[in-house]
């Protein structure tokens, strides 16, 4: 009876020694909180009109962005974001939709970031501004940069956020300009 437990008990011990010898140490990514944004933003096109009074003005648009920042590998984020703009001159009006990846890095309260992003634009005005005669949908990609400031472990706002914009309309495409700032809304981890 000793002996078949000896070499129970040993067959145990190799066995054991064999399986933790195949575990590697796990990689340790520190998650943060999931941010839901909420943002105004004043965007401006690359080009100027030439208006009935005969003076050049550019296209201003106002409008939101809602975006989305799951950040399950920190310092890295997986973001999606909505945004709708609408102005003058002309009427024109501005869905854009976009997924990308970016990298942010959180010092106390404030947590810089930069993104980049690519999706799909859809725009519309009165008079034809991109000689289309129907609203025209199309790819368009995105560089941000900002920051997020923490008031709460939940809430917080965001500072400043520019983007860079590069829309497939025009006859060699067209750069906007925006510039928001909002508030913040932080998931636990």
């Amino acid at each position: 009876m000793q002996w078949h437990l000896t070499t129970i008990m040993t067959i145990f011990l190799f066995a054991h020694c064999a399986l933790f010898a195949q575990v590697r140490e796990q990689a340790n990514f520190r998650r943060t909180s999931d941010e839901l944004v909420a943002t105004f933003l004043e965007t401006v096109d690359d080009y100027s009109l030439q208006v009935t009074s005969s003076t050049l003005q550019r296209t201003r648009l106002s409008g939101g962005e809602v975006e989305y920042a799951s950040r399950h590998f920190y310092p890295w984020e997986v973001v999606g974001a909505a945004q709708y703009s609408e102005g003058q001159p002309l009427g024109q009006k501005l869905l854009l939709t976009e997924a990308g990846a970016g990298y942010c890095r959180s010092f106390k309260q404030w947590t810089p970031f930069v993104r980049i992003m690519g999706g799909l634009a859809r725009t519309s005005s009165l008079d034809l501004m991109y000689l289309y005669t129907a609203p025209k949908w199309g790819p368009a990609s995105t560089m941000s940069a900002g920051f997020d400031v923490k008031l709460t472990p939940r809430w917080g706002i965001r500072g400043v956020q520019v983007h860079n914009e590069y829309l497939p309309y025009g006859s060699r495409g067209s750069v906007y300009w925006s510039i928001g700032s909002g508030i913040s809304y932080h998931f636990r981890p």
